[in-house]
């Protein structure tokens, strides 16, 4: 079997395992003017652009898709809008996307899309009290599933071992094309050490006139050989004066 053959009986095996659209619950996504989410906002603007060339860039590095962990050096680089609107843009080139926040210290991904959730988190897939298709939300119309944090935590109770998150990756994985996992800041905590070995690649997100220098090369450190790339968050585009400005549309995001 050719590597296009063995690409196009994964798909058709992901696509054969997803869960039926009527099991996964849908919700609605609230947006204002402040919003961030480049795909709902503004589909034709600068930022959408910058993804889809990112989309494609990573389908050439792996076109039988995989686990993207995202990541930042600290606190309020932009990982969690990132992770959204990455996943976002997976989906709507019509690839069966999960995203899922694994930030339990500092979860950010329901309170971006302004959605509360009242059970059913990630938790519950991680301790056996519920299954996958139970957690999953589908966002919007495009194959974009998201796994929430119910609530935060300061004590992990293991959810991040390889013990523990390991048979959940793997389930995703065998269910989606992308799995998209918005992960804590690299450091100083060790949360980002114990997961990266599970992942296929690590995306780094620094943000300019933010990161502090000194807390790159730490970060970088502990991704090692899973580093894939750098995204420099909230820098002006080349040509946006042309084009038109992202940065226009609302403050800078605060995760």
């Amino acid at each position: 079997m050719n590597a296009a053959s063995n690409t196009t009986y994964f798909d058709n095996l992901r696509r054969d395992l997803l869960l039926p659209e009527s099991e996964a619950k849908g919700i609605a996504i609230q947006t204002d003017k402040r919003s961030r989410l480049a795909f709902l906002i503004d589909s034709a603007g600068l930022a959408v652009e910058q993804y889809k060339l990112l989309r494609r860039r990573l389908n050439a590095l792996r076109p039988q898709g995989g686990l993207i962990g995202i990541t930042s050096p600290g606190p309020g680089e932009g990982k969690t809008l990132t992770s959204i609107n990455l996943a976002w843009c997976f989906a709507n080139g019509g690839q069966q996307t999960c995203l899922a926040d694994l930030d339990f210290r500092a979860p950010g991904v329901a309170d971006t899309l302004k959605y509360s959730v009242e059970s059913g988190g990630i938790e519950d897939v991680l301790t056996d009290q519920s299954a996958v298709h139970e957690s999953l939300r589908r966002i919007g119309d495009d194959p974009l599933y998201a796994l929430f944090i119910h609530r935060r935590r300061v004590a992990l109770d293991g959810f991040l071992s390889p013990v523990t998150l390991a048979p959940l990756l793997e389930k995703l994985r065998s269910m989606f094309h992308w799995v998209i996992l918005d992960l804590p800041p690299a450091t100083p905590m060790a949360d980002v050490a114990e997961v990266v070995p599970q992942v296929d690649g690590a995306i780094l997100v620094i943000r300019n006139a933010t990161t502090k220098k000194a807390m790159i090369p730490p970060a970088c450190d502990v991704l090692g050989s899973k580093l894939w790339g750098v995204i420099y968050n909230d820098s002006p585009i080349a040509g946006s004066e042309y084009y038109g400005s992202y940065g226009s549309t609302g403050p800078r995001s605060k995760r």
